[in-house]
């Protein structure tokens, strides 16, 4: 059975918060604090195009779904197929 691994899903997390800081400490402090907002961006981007799909049909899967998937059986909302995560 294909599994997506955990390690890509905390990874977008970190994405996430790393934009969260950088877009509110640039709107408070200096401009250039979006730019790590943009990489935070553009990270999430990659992890998802990349590694944040389902193995069986290739479609996007939200991060929302991927965590609740590490503790919970879940399917994937598009083909139906079960998701496994693998840890670490």
């Amino acid at each position: 059975m294909k599994k997506i691994k955990s390690v890509y899903i905390t990874l977008a997390y970190v994405c996430a918060a790393v934009f969260s800081l950088g877009f509110v400490l640039g709107i408070f402090m200096h401009w250039l604090w979006f730019l790590a907002a943009a990489a935070g961006v553009g990270g999430y981007v990659f992890l998802l195009w990349k590694y944040l799909r389902c193995p069986y049909c290739g479609r996007w899967l939200n991060l929302y779904i991927l965590s609740y998937a590490k503790s919970h059986p879940c399917h994937c909302i598009h083909c139906g197929e079960p998701l496994e995560i693998e840890a670490w």
